[in-house]
C-alpha cells in the first residue's frame, strides 16, 4: 500500500528542533584527522592490510587499522585524543570543550554483547583523553580524570546508538543544561575477543566466507549546538528509531519493517519527502543480511522515485561499530559544503544493530556550497 506525505499535517506540526554541527573530528584507518580522511574517502582509498590475527585455517585476517604499535585501551584513548583535538581545531573557543559547565560529553560505545563495554571502560577512556587534552591546553589546569569522568555519559548501543546520542544531545541543549554537546563515537574490533567471536559466528570476510565484513577501528567527534532558524551550515533535522525482528544469524528473517519505520519517522520529523533526498549513506559492511534489508526498506520508501546515490564508509575504513554514525556525520559535515564534490544538500543516513535497533537521521546543508 502506498503512503503519501501529508503536507497539511506537516505544516501543523511545530518547527522541529535542529542540531547544528559546529565542528568535527575523525581518526580512522585512512587518516588521523578529518581533512586527510575526507581526501582519502573521496578517492575511494582504503588501508586494508594483513594482520597478526588468523582465521580457523591459519590465514591472516585482513583489517583496516592505523599504523601504531600501542595496543589495548591506550590505543583507543589515542584515537579519541586525535578526534577531539581535530574537532577542537575547528572551534572558535577550543578551551570551552573542556569546561563541564559549558560542554556535556556523550560517548557512543559498543553494545553490551561486545567486549570492554562494562565497568565504566569507555567513560574512563574518554575522561583520560580529555584530561590529557586539558593539561596540554591549560598548564594551570587542576581537574583529575575522576572529575572529568562525572561529565561523561556513555550510551552502549552499538551502531544504531547514534540516534540515542543525538536525542540525548537535544535534551541537554533543549533544557539549557549546557551550551554545547561533544558527541564521541569510539570502537575497535581489533582485539582477540571480538575477532574470535566474529570468526565463530562466521561474520568476518575471510578465505572461504564472502558474506562478512573487514574489522576496523576509529574514533570520531562532533560539536553540537541548537540551530537558529536563520543559521547556515550542516544540520541534523530528523531522527527516527524502530525495532526489527529479523536477526543476522537467520533465526528470524528480516522484512525491513524496522528500518522502514525508522526512515519514515526521520522524514516526518524533518518534514521532508523521500523524493527530495539527494543521497543516502548506509552502514553497509559487506554482510548480505544488512544489504538486503536496506535495499528493501529504501525501495519501499522511495515509491518508485529516482534512485538515490548510495554512499558507504565501511568499504574504506572497515567495520568500526559504535564509531560508525559519528564518523558518517563528521565526514558529511566536511563534504556537503564543498562546491566541487558535495554529495548534495539533503540526505539520510541509516544504521542497524545486530539486536534489532534501527536508526535513521536526516541531514541538511543550507548556505552556499
Amino acid at each position: 500500500m502506498m503512503t503519501f506525505f501529508n503536507t497539511r499535517a506537516a505544516a501543523d506540526r511545530p518547527e522541529p528542533v535542529r542540531l547544528a554541527i559546529r565542528a568535527a573530528g575523525l581518526c580512522c584507518a585512512v587518516g588521523y584527522h578529518l581533512r586527510a580522511a575526507s581526501c582519502a574517502l573521496r578517492a575511494h582509498m582504503d588501508h586494508f592490510q594483513e594482520s597478526e590475527f588468523r582465521s580457523s585455517n591459519f590465514d591472516p585476517i585482513i583489517v583496516a587499522r592505523l599504523p601504531d604499535d600501542i595496543y589495548g585501551h591506550e590505543r583507543l584513548q589515542r584515537w579519541v585524543s586525535h578526534a577531539v583535538r581535530d574537532c577542537a581545531q575547528g572551534m572558535r573557543e577550543p578551551l570551552s570543550l573542556l569546561d563541564p559547565a559549558r560542554t556535556a560529553v556523550v560517548v557512543l560505545a559498543p553494545d553490551p554483547t561486545r567486549t570492554h563495554t562494562g565497568d565504566g571502560f569507555h567513560a574512563a577512556l574518554v575522561a583520560n583523553a580529555l584530561h590529557q587534552l586539558r593539561a596540554a591546553e591549560d598548564a594551570e589546569a587542576v581537574p583529575s580524570p575522576d572529575e572529568d569522568a562525572r561529565i561523561v555519559t556513555v550510551i552502549a548501543s552499538g551502531r544504531a546508538g547514534l540516534g540515542d546520542g543525538l536525542q540525548q544531545a537535544m535534551r541537554l541543549l533543549g533544557d539549557q543544561a549546557v551550551e554545547q554537546v561533544l558527541l564521541i563515537g569510539v570502537d575497535s574490533y581489533l582485539n582477540a575477543a571480538d575477532m574470535n567471536a566474529m570468526l565463530r559466528a562466521e561474520r568476518l570476510l575471510v578465505k572461504g566466507n564472502s558474506n562478512g565484513f573487514l574489522p576496523g577501528e576509529a574514533a570520531a567527534a562532533l560539536l553540537l549546538t541548537l540551530a537558529t532558524p536563520e543559521a547556515r551550515g550542516v544540520f541534523i533535522e530528523g531522527i527516527g528509531h524502530a525495532d526489527e525482528a529479523g536477526r543476522p544469524d537467520g533465526s528470524v528473517p528480516s522484512r525491513a519493517v524496522g528500518l522502514t519505520e525508522a526512515l519514515r519517522a526521520a522524514f516526518g520529523q524533518a518534514r521532508v519527502r523521500p523524493a527530495d533526498l539527494d543521497f543516502r549513506l548506509s552502514d553497509q559492511n559487506g554482510e548480505q543480511f544488512f544489504a538486503r534489508e536496506s535495499a528493501n526498506a529504501v525501495t519501499r520508501i522511495m515509491f518508485g522515485a529516482q534512485q538515490l546515490v548510495h554512499l558507504t564508509l565501511a568499504d574504506k575504513i572497515g567495520e568500526v561499530g559504535a564509531a560508525t554514525g559519528v564518523a558518517m556525520l563528521a565526514w558529511l559535515s566536511h563534504e556537503m559544503p564543498q562546491s566541487d564534490h558535495s554529495p548534495g544538500n539533503l540526505g539520510v543516513l541509516h544504521l542497524a544493530n545486530d539486536g534489532g535497533d534501527r536508526c535513521a537521521v536526516v541531514i541538511r546543508h543550507t548556505g552556499e556550497n
